[in-house]
C-alpha cells in the first residue's frame, strides 16, 4: 500500500509540475542573448536620457 502512494504521489506532483511548466507564457517567447542585451542597453540609455535636466 505504501509504494502504491509513493509512487502515485510522486508521479501526481511530476504531472503538476510537467502541465505547470508547459503552460508558461514565455516558453512562446525566443529571445536570443543579442536581444536581451540590446534591450537593456536601450532602456539604460533611456533612463539615462530621462535624468538628464532639459534646458527651456
Amino acid at each position: 500500500m505504501i509504494d502504491n502512494l509513493s509512487i502515485g504521489l510522486t508521479h501526481a506532483l511530476m504531472a503538476i509540475a510537467l502541465w505547470r511548466l508547459l503552460y508558461r507564457d514565455d516558453l512562446d517567447n525566443e529571445v536570443s542573448p543579442r536581444m536581451l542585451w540590446q534591450r537593456r542597453r536601450d532602456a539604460e540609455a533611456a533612463a539615462e536620457a530621462a535624468q538628464e535636466p532639459r534646458d527651456a
